[in-house]
């Protein structure tokens, strides 16, 4: 049997592990748990052990499930994790303390305070966003002091975790690198003196690589609870939402990847970043090498939960069933999604369906997406080539519909069950063969529209 790869995702709720057949398309086995998650005074953090443990075991299960044959096969591991999420480690590599989750909202305040002399000390391309890492370490230097006079260094959650399975380098890939505030993108370079300026000037940086770099082998130890060979190649990850993009099909300069959760990121890759044009925007390196991204977010699920409670609905009820056949244009009802994340209705009559309003809130996120598609490819120069949309939404049609009448770019549709996993065990079999598996199938296929509803769209939406 020709070498098999093991992608793991340590997600915000849910571990997952899944084994790439040699054809780099089949899944031959996967696994999952919940991601454990505590709170320590207020504040909601993830241990580093526990997830560790719970790793460790998905891992195993998974490798258990698809036989000795393919675990025989084992020719490379690779892992993703949320990217914002930074483990502070001693002189020894022993993590400090739990790490506070990306949305903890403890770097709130030193985003606005320390706003001004980061940009003037340690100057970054692309806007440093508030759950970026470096405003995390000032909220640790100020509340757990003990903690932070103990750290000697830091790395992502993701590359912690891998380290922590054999002999290794302790590593950053760029993409996680580009969410922590002290990394410059087009130069992918650290911008150390950020460090001074939040209170932890004493840390040092780790050694700097791209996704999908073999940085290890699995220890011997690990290996044994694997039911493998030690030795297996320990391959660099990348942020999971990137690393679900890269499984969808993102992989070239105006591909764009749109996640449907409850936060709706919208991930436009491309060729190069003018510092000029982006200083607005959340931008870095993407997990294929010698490209960038913008990326940029929706309340599009939040809003959709929200809404459905408001109007005493179930929101577990499939979506077709809840709209109906209400027209498109919900009869002139219109929608604008603000800033700061609210949602305001206009032209609502007063005996108004829930239907309507619900359509409303659809058509409304769809035009709000299709305008941060277009703010996203200005700002990068590109145009939009193709629209890949993921997500549990993508499973009702009237969805795709929507999606596919508004927006820019083609759209399809792609099943991306376990995509961010996925797309670690992609950047296991690139690191080791030199060559990146296919996307993942695009199993539901996009919505065919009659012209006469199309140019409904058209003149409801533009």
């Amino acid at each position: 049997m020709s070498a098999t790869f093991l992608g793991i995702d340590v997600g915000t709720t849910r571990t997952k592990a899944v084994l790439l057949a040699p054809d780099g398309v089949a899944l031959l086995a996967s696994a999952a748990a919940p991601t454990p998650q505590g709170e320590v005074g207020g504040v909601a953090v993830h241990s580093p052990q526990a997830i560790r443990d719970v790793v460790v075991d998905t891992a195993r299960r998974a490798l258990g499930e698809a036989g000795p044959e393919a675990r025989a096969a084992l020719g490379g591991i690779a892992v993703t994790s949320v990217g914002e999420e930074a483990v502070l480690l001693d002189a020894a590599a022993r993590p400090v303390g739990d790490v506070p989750t990306w949305f903890s909202g403890v770097g709130q305040d030193a985003a606005r305070e320390l706003a001004a002399e980061l940009d003037r000390r340690a100057p970054v391309t692309g806007l440093r966003h508030p759950e970026y890492t470096v405003h995390t370490l000032a909220w640790w230097s100020r509340a757990r002091p003990v903690q932070a006079r103990d750290a000697a260094t830091l790395t992502d959650l993701g590359s912690w975790l891998l380290s922590s399975l054999g002999p290794g380098d302790l590593v950053m890939d760029h993409s996680h690198a580009s969410r922590t505030g002290l990394f410059d993108a087009p130069t992918r370079s650290w911008r150390p003196e950020g460090l001074d300026v939040v209170g932890m000037g004493g840390l040092s940086l780790p050694r700097l690589v791209p996704s999908g770099t073999v940085v290890g082998e699995l220890g011997a130890q690990v290996a044994e609870q694997f039911g493998v060979a030690p030795g297996v190649p320990l391959v660099s990850g990348g942020h999971d939402h990137f690393c679900g993009a890269l499984a969808a099909g993102a992989r070239s300069p105006g591909d764009l990847f749109i996640s449907a959760g409850t936060s709706e990121a919208h991930l436009l890759v491309t060729d190069s970043l003018d510092p000029a044009a982006t200083t607005g925007s959340e931008v870095g390196c993407f997990v294929t090498d010698g490209l960038f991204y913008l990326h940029a977010a929706l309340p599009s699920g939040a809003l959709y939960l929200s809404w459905t409670r408001l109007l005493g609905l179930d929101p577990a009820t499939p979506l077709d069933d809840l709209l109906g056949d209400e027209p498109v244009g919900s009869g002139g009802v219109r929608g604008e999604i603000s800033a700061d994340r609210r949602l305001s209705l206009t032209d609502v009559p007063l005996d108004v369906r829930a239907a309507t309003l619900l359509r409303a809130l659809m058509e409304t996120t769809a035009v709000a997406s299709r305008d941060l598609t277009r703010h996203l490819s200005r700002t990068a120069g590109r145009a939009v080539v193709q629209r890949l949309l993921a997500g549990r939404p993508t499973e009702s049609p009237a969805w795709r519909e929507i999606r596919g009448a508004i927006g820019e770019g083609v759209a399809a549709f792609v099943d991306a069950q376990e995509a961010t996993a996925l797309g670690a065990a992609h950047l296991a079999v690139r690191a080791v063969t030199g060559t990146l598996p296919p996307p993942v199938p695009r199993r539901r296929p996009d919505p065919d529209v009659l012209p006469a509803r199309r140019e409904q769209y058209r003149l409801a939406f533009g």
